[in-house]
Parts: C-alpha cells; structure tokens; sequence
C-alpha cells in the first residue's frame, strides 16, 4: 500500500513532528499541487499583489493573503510568495504550507532579511524567524489556519469548523515563521487584514458593479 506514513504524536499539541513520508500517489498528488500552486503564484497571485489589488482578494470565504519576498538561497534573485498570514503580537505569522521542503522557508533559513506587503499597505522591509516554541505554535497556528478559510482545507479539514487541537496535528510538521519589520516597529492588525471588516464593502462593491456590468451587457444583446 502507498500513502501517507503516520508520524509520532507530539507530546505537547503545539510541539513539532517530522514530515510524514509521502510515497506513491500521496507524492505524485503532493508535487503536482505544488507546481500548480508555484504556477499560480508566478503568473497570477504575485501580479495582483503588486498591482496592489490584494485588499480585494481577502474574506472569510477565500481567506486573506500577503505577499513574501524573500532572496533565492542559490540565484540571489527575488522571489514571491503569496501566503495566508495573521496579525498577532506585533508581528505578521505565516505557514511554509508543503513542510521544511518549501523553498520560500529555505530562501529565509539562508536569509531571514524579507519584504513583506500587506493588503493596502505599502511594502515593509522585515526578518523572518522560525517559531518552534510549543505554546507559540498552539496559540498561533490555530488562528491562523481558519485565516485561510476554504483555501485551508488543503490540510485536510475545514478550518473554521475545526478544533485547535485537530489543526495543530494537521500542521505539526508545518513550520510557523514570524515576519517583524526590520526596525523594530510593530505591526497592527488593520480592516484589511484576517479579522477586519475591509472586505465587506469591497466585496460589496465588486458584487454591485458585477451586477451593473451584467445589466449594461443585456440591454445591449437586446438591442441587436
């Protein structure tokens, strides 16, 4: 049988595990979602957010997003990450979703200097450090899995509906990586961010103009 190797139950929930070992399909089904998920990021997330549209991505359905830049550990270039993201404690927290094999978490081991964009913010220089600490992980990871509303349930259950003890064994092997701005001020959650009411007249907005747009499009069929 292939699959999925079940790792070790942490003695505290927060605490980490090894990866669990993906062989057969579970892989081949793992590397075909992270090239399409690298696909998508390159060709479509990345532009929205430097078009600085990503305020009016975000909600409870489709979760928020921020944008990670960090340093290619053997290019030297560039290279971003849209991520789902929190405000806590100052600082803004992320996942390295596919494990200790994620790239952009291995760019930031070799190079913890990034640039993180918020949603309607302008760009902050910022450091990237790995928060192993136990309760950290169980006080954070939680909140910040149900930021990613549908989206998360790639880590197999839905997260708003989920306990926090059910999300930390979900992402026990996931490292959790706070971003700070580099000169130590803070950042504060704003309307914009996972928890804020931004999205509520943006949302509306764009429904109202959708349905405009639709109206305009079929009195112009009719006419023909």
């Amino acid at each position: 049988m292939t699959g999925i190797a079940s790792a070790e139950t942490p003695e505290h929930p927060g605490a980490m595990t090894p990866p669990p070992e993906l062989t057969g399909i579970a892989r081949s089904i793992s590397g075909a979602s992270q090239s399409a998920f690298l696909l998508a990021n390159r060709y479509l997330m990345g532009p929205l957010h430097r078009a600085g549209l990503s305020a009016w991505l975000g909600s409870p359905v489709t979760g928020w997003q921020c944008l990670l830049t960090t340093t290619g550990r053997r290019s030297g270039l560039p290279r971003e990450a849209p991520l789902g993201y929190i405000v806590m404690d100052g600082a803004a927290w992320v996942l390295a979703g596919y494990g200790p094999k994620t790239q952009w978490y291995r760019n930031v081991l070799a190079d913890s200097r990034v640039r993180l964009r918020l949603p309607a913010r302008e760009p902050i220089e910022a450091v990237a450090e790995e928060a192993s600490d136990p309760e950290v992980r169980a006080r954070v990871s939680p909140p910040l899995t149900r930021s990613m509303a549908l989206p998360g349930s790639v880590i197999g259950c839905f997260p708003p509906l989920s306990t926090d003890e059910r999300i930390l064994r979900a992402v026990s092997f996931v490292p959790l990586v706070r971003v700070a701005p580099a000169d130590g001020r803070r950042i504060d959650a704003g309307p914009d961010d996972p928890g804020g009411l931004g999205w509520v007249w943006r949302q509306s907005l764009a429904l109202g103009l959708t349905v405009l747009a639709a109206a305009a499009v079929r009195r112009l069929l009719r006419r023909r």
